[in-house]
């Protein structure tokens, strides 16, 4: 009360000084009061904690001022009037531009509308809500309640004027009759509408007002019923209440964003509804939704870019943010791509929590058109292209697998190789397909499984031997050629396993392929040198090998025909190489160590199975003194059965920070509770060169480019075996977007998408499992032309379970028909169950319509029938019955314009606040329809940009695949050697691979001639040209 007495106080002496100013600060504070109350406490709440940034940018502001006015006063007045000048051109000569665009777009808006709204101009047909409905409607008993009401008010104001008119009567007849005379006047109060409201008539003449009110009561009270009987609703839903959802429903239980160039808080998601601004920008968007010239909207979209206005939201888009599957359908050229995964794809790049996207872009346009802007958001940007694979990353299939393999971790290696076995041969739709064609398919994998976990011993023996790409080798082309090179070819054998070249007479032997001579000798080496790479690689032979030798052929032919694609060269080197580390697409910084306590690996490893608590923490300066940030606190994590220690680290780190390992931890052994270990992470930037040494910046974002992450070891208990070889710390502050160009006319390459989203799942679904269940970037995949990629092994699965991991799936599909070809019914049935929006921009397919018309519902409508005789036409009889009318038909989901659609919700619990909510559909038309990315997107998606603007880093261009080859005889050779080896002698080691000498590129001329004289004179000297000239 003290404060609004000062305040009144304060008001009064203004009011008495200045009225005009008083007036003036009180609207200016009440405006302010009121801007503020506007906004919500979360925008509080966001400045308070970012007030530092805010600070500084005034500190900057500031500084900028200064130094602008120091400059003024420094400045010669000629200098500053030539400076002025200038600008002071520019501007006048901006003035008509800016006008001419003004009005150009004032008329133009003016002109679009007008032919929009006139009924006299644009006169298209009605297309939808078609019933005639009375003007007049009584739908509730209520109505005829407030109806007789009305009536009774209307009959008690005209019983006031009634009797008072009737008074007036009978005093004028009195007068008459007892003067006799005809001049007597009437009196003409008796006929003033005044009268209407003289309610006193009941006291001064009852015996008159009240039969008079009770008769006009009954009359209003019956003309009540038999209008209300007349006009009554008799329509209640029996045949139906569905209805669509209303633009006030949409907004309050959706997320509004501004739907281009600004970014907003939160998370990305669906777009379900679109509204125009009440601007110039928006109302121009709301006339290019309405009409399109090719020739005229380059004009209008110039004027709005020197209005600067282009590049302002011109509306808002409600989304849908929750994790959530969705179905699209689109015909070819039905505009899903310019009107929804365009947008799509902008709106989660401009969330404040930047999802990671695998985008499927069949021709590529998504990837050229967007990668400028995708860059400038923060993203790193990857494309696996098979339209140019020279310009592409680099994707092994088997990384995975290889290093799981390096690891230890000897199942999940065998559980990735299955993974891409069932990927490549796995044809047959569940439920579908004979006994006969699995059993391919089964042997196949089986064999496919023995020959790669093979390839996986090789390297780990030849490791041993010095070979030190020994790794590289594990490619499945390597596996193709390893089938071509022994199972082609046969030997013979004796009882022992022995190869028999010159077979004696009466000695007993067996023709076997060199291929299963191969994994005879790996079993007999491993009986006496045991490795559970050559065990699982045997049981897989084993499993594939119940055939006769002569069906045997058949399981090669079979095995050999699913990876014939990878013999191509291009695809060859696309995948003996890997840039990608698929599990960072949910998870960008991970620490892995690995813990042990004996360099014998006899001797049982203490650290195995225990829990360690992680603290990170960074220390900040405070004034004169440092105060330490912690970003995270104690939290727990495993070390596995290998000893590795895996912790996915959440928050973004600052350039230095400290790592705290400590396994005093109650369910820990006595043993290791006093280990504490301390590590010190320092970001390094790549380095621009020249002066100062300064960071080098991303010429998109402008920010420092990340160059690694330098750990030391700070502490460590004594005796400890931690060396630097044994932490890796993978580190990025950015999401990732992955383009898949799968060109439509190479269908072949299809296989290698669908591996790769197979493993991208599986990669970040067992991490998120081992730590938190959700990956730390949302992964959502926008798959469009979906049915083109070859089926992806357990998609059903992979759908239903994704979501609580933020594992999010938007599939594009044409019609339902391709989703069943492709998965069968039930799997389809569940991928489309499983999607909680679905939506339907137009698809030409009968059944899909039928599908969609028959999910949208129906509704009630009052028909009404008109019959009339010919001899009384003016009193027509009219019918009335409810009918069942579709909301809307499959043929006029056919042939939904540009920019409709229909959104069917599954799943939507409450609205904004917190209210219950009925998941009724959504129908974009008129106002409300989808804006096109040509209209307002053109500067964030531009279409001009082309493969030659793109910088790809490519590992496996100019590889030579001899670098990285097996020799398959060579290695059989080496095998039964080591066999033989083994016997004499324990510890022999299994020969490397002689890798032939592949044509050397040169940098310069002078570098070739050294390298010749080299090689000429076979000496180790270096010899350098001089020239004599």
């Amino acid at each position: 009360m003290v404060m609004l007495d000062y305040v009144v106080y304060v008001f009064g002496r203004l009011l008495a000084i200045n009225p005009i100013l008083a007036i003036v600060g009180t609207g200016s504070i009440s405006y302010g009061l009121w801007g503020i109350l506007k906004r919500s406490w979360f925008s509080f709440t966001n400045g308070w904690r970012h007030r530092k940034v805010f600070l500084k940018r005034y500190k900057h502001f500031i500084y900028d001022l200064r130094s602008s006015l120091s400059q003024l006063k420094t400045m010669k007045p000629s200098h500053f009037a030539k400076s002025f000048g200038r600008q002071s051109i520019k501007w006048i000569r901006m003035i008509p531009q800016w006008l001419f665009s003004f009005l150009l777009l004032v008329v133009w808006n003016l002109v679009v509308r007008a032919l929009d709204y006139l009924p006299f101009i644009h006169r298209e047909r009605k297309r939808f809500a078609k019933e005639m409905r009375p003007i007049l409607y009584f739908k509730t008993p209520r109505s005829f309640v407030v109806m007789g009401l009305t009536f009774s008010v209307i009959a008690l104001m005209l019983t006031n004027y009634v009797v008072a008119l009737l008074r007036a009567c009978f005093h004028y007849l009195y007068l008459t009759l007892q003067s006799k005379s005809l001049e007597i006047a009437f009196d003409q109060t008796g006929l003033a509408f005044s009268n209407l409201w003289w309610f006193a008539s009941f006291s001064v003449a009852p015996i008159l007002a009240v039969p008079i009110f009770l008769l006009g009561l009954g009359l209003a009270w019956r003309s009540a019923w038999i209008n209300f009987e007349q006009y009554r609703n008799y329509n209640n839903n029996e045949e139906g209440d569905d209805r669509f959802a209303t633009e006030q429903e949409i907004k309050d239980q959706y997320i509004k964003v501004p739907n281009k160039a600004a970014s907003f808080e939160g998370n990305g998601g669906i777009p379900v509804f679109h509204e125009t601004k009440k601007s110039l920008g928006g109302v121009t968007l709301r006339s290019h939704i309405i009409w399109q010239n090719r020739k005229i909207s380059p004009i209008i979209t110039h004027a709005q870019k020197i209005l600067g206005i282009y590049g302002k939201p011109s509306g808002y888009y409600y989304i849908e943010t929750n994790p959530t599957n969705m179905l699209g359908l689109g015909t070819t050229r039905s505009g899903k791509g310019e009107g929804f995964i365009t947008e799509t794809i902008d709106i989660n790049s401009r969330a404040k929590e930047k999802p990671s996207m695998v985008i499927a872009d069949p021709k590529g346009e998504h990837y050229q058109s967007s990668y400028k802007t995708m860059r400038q958001r923060g993203y790193d940007v990857e494309v696996l292209s098979f339209q140019n694979m020279d310009w592409s990353m680099s994707y092994n299939p088997l990384a995975l697998a290889i290093e799981a393999a390096k690891k230890g971790y000897y199942e999940k290696a065998q559980t990735y190789v299955n993974a891409v076995a069932e990927a490549i041969y796995r044809k047959t739709k569940p439920g579908m397909g004979n006994g006969n064609a699995k059993y391919w398919e089964d042997t196949s994998i089986s064999l496919f499984n023995a020959i790669t976990i093979a390839l996986f011993d090789r390297a780990n023996e030849a490791l041993q031997n010095g070979e030190e790409d020994a790794w590289d080798t594990v490619t499945i082309r390597n596996v193709a050629k390893f089938l071509t090179d022994l199972g082609s070819e046969e030997v013979l054998v004796d009882s022992s396993g022995m190869i028999v070249e010159e077979p004696m007479e009466d000695q007993i032997l067996t023709k076997k392929s060199k291929l299963t001579v191969y994994f005879d000798n790996l079993r007999q080496i491993n009986q006496r040198r045991f490795s559970k790479f050559r065990e699982m690689a045997d049981i897989n032979f084993r499993a594939s090998d119940f055939a006769s030798e002569e069906t045997k052929g058949n399981v090669f032919s079979s095995m050999m025909a699913g990876i014939t694609l990878f013999l191509q060269d291009n695809v060859a080197k696309l995948t003996s190489k890997n840039a990608i580390d698929l599990t960072s697409v949910g998870f960008p910084r991970r620490l892995a160590i690995r813990f042990r306590s004996s360099h014998n690996r006899q001797l049982k490893n203490v650290f195995l199975h225990q829990t360690a608590k992680i603290t990170m923490t960074s220390h900040k300066q405070w004034g004169k003194s440092q105060k330490e940030v912690v970003h995270v606190m104690e939290a727990t994590a495993l070390v596995d059965e290998a000893g590795y220690l895996t912790f996915v680290i959440s928050p973004k780190l600052p350039d230095t920070f400290q790592i705290r390992i400590d396994f005093n931890h109650d369910a820990n052994d006595d043993a290791v509770k006093d280990q504490v270990f301390l590590l010190q992470g320092t970001k390094v930037y790549q380095k621009a060169g020249g002066l100062g040494n300064r960071p080098k910046k991303d010429p998109y974002s402008g920010e420092a480019t990340l160059d690694k992450v330098a750990l030391t070891i700070q502490e460590a208990p004594k005796g400890s075996l931690l060396q630097l070889e044994d932490i890796e710390l993978t580190y990025s502050d950015k999401p990732k977007v992955i383009y898949l160009v799968t060109p439509p006319n190479q269908v072949a390459y299809n296989a290698l998408v669908s591996l790769f989203l197979d493993q991208l799942f599986n990669a970040n679904y067992e991490m998120a499992l081992s730590s938190g269940r959700k990956t730390v970037h949302r992964i959502v995949h926008v798959l469009d032309e979906f049915t083109n990629i070859p089926m992806i092994p357990h998609m059903e699965t992979k759908i239903s379970i994704g979501l609580g991991q933020n594992i999010l799936y938007y599939l594009w599909v044409q019609n339902l028909e391709q989703l069943s070809d492709k998965y069968g019914d039930n799997v389809a049935a569940t991928i489309r169950s499983n999607c909680s929006i679905e939506v339907y921009i137009k698809s030409n397919s009968d059944k899909t319509n039928s599908a969609y018309s028959k999910a949208l519902g129906t509704r009630t409508i009052t028909s009404r029938h008109r019959s009339a005789n010919i001899i009384d036409e003016a009193n027509p009889n009219v019918s009335v019955t409810q009918k069942k009318q579709e909301l809307l038909t499959p043929t006029q989901l056919s042939k939904l314009q540009e920019g409709e659609a229909v959104i069917l919700r599954g799943v939507k619990g409450r609205d904004k606040k917190g209210r219950k909510v009925t998941t009724d559909p959504i129908f974009l038309r008129e106002k409300t329809s989808l804006p096109y990315r040509y209209m307002f997107l053109e500067d964030a998606f531009d279409q001009t940009m082309t493969l030659s603007d793109i910088p790809v880093k490519s590992d496996h261009r100019g590889l030579d695949l001899q670098d990285i080859a097996v020799d398959a005889k060579t290695n059989f050779a080496n095998l039964i050697s080591w066999r033989y080896d083994l016997i004499n002698n324990p510890e022999s080691l299994l020969a490397g691979r002689k890798r032939p000498q592949a044509p050397k590129q040169f940098e310069s001329i002078d570098d070739l001639y050294e390298e010749t004289a080299i090689n000429l004179f076979q000496e180790d000297s270096d010899y350098t040209m001089t020239d004599v000239s």
